[in-house]
């Protein structure tokens, strides 16, 4: 519905009548042009010149929500003020890129994602505000990039991390390439990153040397369960960590990992118990406190029922005194993978229990060379 200017506004003129589409400028009682200000259709405008990406400017017309001309004469004044600070959006105006990354995190596609990817991606975006938050979005020039890489690099950070921090950009330039405020976004090409050396597998005899040297952790009993668990299913170390006992059928002999469908792949998966598991199982529920539906509840926890947010210090001190300095949770994932391998499970099944969407193809690709030799091993055992 069109809106109409009230009588302080004054009617267009008989030529502004002839042509009902050309905007009329809006005087005041006195009939002396207000400055900035114009109408068409009953409708107000504020005119004003704007800035674009190339440096130069032009005139454009912003339709106002105000009806009265003081209400009119105010939000002008609004917007001039706005344009000095260059904190709207006008026609051919672009937002910051501190602007744009607000815009970006209320958007359907990153609240779509899970909660520690967006903290991720948000932890990667606050860098780049530091860089060119102050930089219009469609005035970000590959020098400041460059720019952004090297100051990474100065301090430290390998390819693989600078990486991730450019996924982030990438993904938030892309909403603007959505929203047309630019339109092609600059083309980032990934750092070159080095091939991780092949770390060496865990062995049975290293993981009873972490169990026994978890004395020096506070939470020894729980940390030694975890490791244990780990072990014995091959979950992630944040996956193991929300694991409740609802997720454990004791009678089926069934373990629900990811049941709360917060998983990288964002599917949950069972893992039926092995002798291990169903021994390592009924001494852990029967450990648990009934005030906790978690395997591995917080000890801070206090009335609210919630899971452990790490072991990662308790590791960090038990690896040390058992002279293990380079182990990780992972390790304990790599463990579960080469045992289901050397035991000869077929590698869709090994897969399915990790939570690998591929049937199989990378615990053959990772962890294939370890059925080859232990098949020799064993045929060399063989006599007739």
């Amino acid at each position: 519905m069109k809106r109409n200017a009230t009588e302080s506004i004054n009617e267009p003129s008989a030529k502004a009548d002839n042509h009902a589409g050309m905007f009329s400028a809006v005087r005041d009682t006195r009939k002396r042009k207000i400055k900035g200000l114009w109408q068409r259709r009953g409708i107000l405008y504020a005119r004003m010149r704007v800035k674009e990406a190339n440096g130069r400017s032009k005139d454009v017309r912003i339709p106002l929500v105000a009806t009265t001309l003081d209400d009119a004469k105010v939000e002008l004044e609004k917007l001039r003020t706005d344009r000095v600070a260059e904190t709207i959006h006008l026609p051919g105006h672009r937002p910051k890129f501190s602007e744009l990354v607000d815009e970006y995190k209320k958007s359907a596609v990153f609240l779509s994602k899970k909660i520690g990817t967006q903290k991720n991606e948000s932890q990667s975006l606050n860098r780049w505000i530091e860089q060119v938050g102050g930089i219009r979005c469609d005035w970000i020039k590959a020098d400041a990039i460059t720019a952004f890489h090297d100051k990474r690099k100065d301090a430290g950070l390998s390819n693989r991390t600078i990486n991730l921090d450019t996924v982030a950009f990438n993904n938030c330039m892309k909403y603007a390439v959505e929203r047309k405020w630019i339109t092609n976004r600059p083309k980032l090409a990934k750092l070159k990153e080095k091939k991780p050396t092949r770390r060496p597998l865990l062995s049975k005899g290293q993981i009873a040397n972490l169990l026994e040297n978890a004395t020096v952790s506070k939470n020894a009993e729980q940390f030694r369960l975890y490791v244990r668990f780990l072990a014995a299913t091959g979950a992630r170390e944040k996956e193991a960590l929300r694991v409740r006992k609802i997720d454990v059928d004791t009678t089926r002999g069934v373990l629900r990992i990811g049941g709360d469908g917060d998983t990288k792949s964002g599917l949950g998966r069972d893992i039926q118990f092995n002798a291990t598991l169903r021994d390592l199982m009924t001494e852990l529920m029967a450990a648990l406190p009934d005030d906790t539906t978690f395997l591995f509840p917080s000890p801070q926890r206090g009335k609210a029922d919630k899971p452990s947010k790490s072991f990662r210090e308790s590791l960090r001190l038990v690896r040390i005194k058992a002279g293990l300095p380079w182990v990780g949770f992972h390790d304990l994932r790599h463990y579960f993978a080469s045992a289901c391998v050397m035991a000869g499970l077929d590698y869709m099944t090994t897969a399915k229990w990790l939570g690998h969407q591929d049937g199989g193809i990378l615990v053959g690709k990772v962890y294939g060379h370890l059925n080859d030799a232990h098949q020799r091993s064993a045929a060399e055992k063989l006599t007739f």
